[in-house]
């Protein structure tokens, strides 16, 4: 049972990343719980409204998201701490900027779906 929500949350994990290397604000909204927070390498906190509408207007351009590492620990029935490194490419104004983040992310229940409810990444030293 525990493996089984592991890799339903590793392959959440997957299908956000996806969606936000392609501007899918649909799969976004349904990914992420109305009360979601992010909190990004810069400090700056957002909503999922202003995170979704600086994907889809294109103020945040993501190229690529790949994921190095990634541990689920599973809280409960109902919430999992996932904590991982990504290397992330992005889209600006003078070029691609890549770079490697450390993130943890929490996914909960909500009405039978597993969704994000907080993100927090902080950007690290390239090894």
């Amino acid at each position: 049972m525990v493996a089984k929500v592991i890799e339903a949350i590793r392959g959440l994990e997957r299908e956000r990343f996806r969606a936000m290397v392609d501007g899918d604000g649909t799969s976004l909204d349904q990914l992420l719980s109305e009360n979601v927070f992010f909190v990004h390498t810069n400090g700056k906190r957002e909503t999922k409204q202003q995170f979704i509408d600086a994907i889809t207007a294109g103020r945040r351009r993501y190229r690529q998201i790949e994921i190095q590492s990634q541990d689920v620990l599973p809280v409960g029935n109902e919430t999992c701490v996932v904590s991982g490194r990504v290397l992330i490419e992005m889209e600006a104004n003078n070029g691609a900027l890549l770079f490697p983040i450390a993130y943890t992310a929490i996914q909960t229940q909500e009405d039978g779906h597993w969704r994000l409810l907080a993100w927090q990444a902080t950007r690290c030293a390239i090894e």
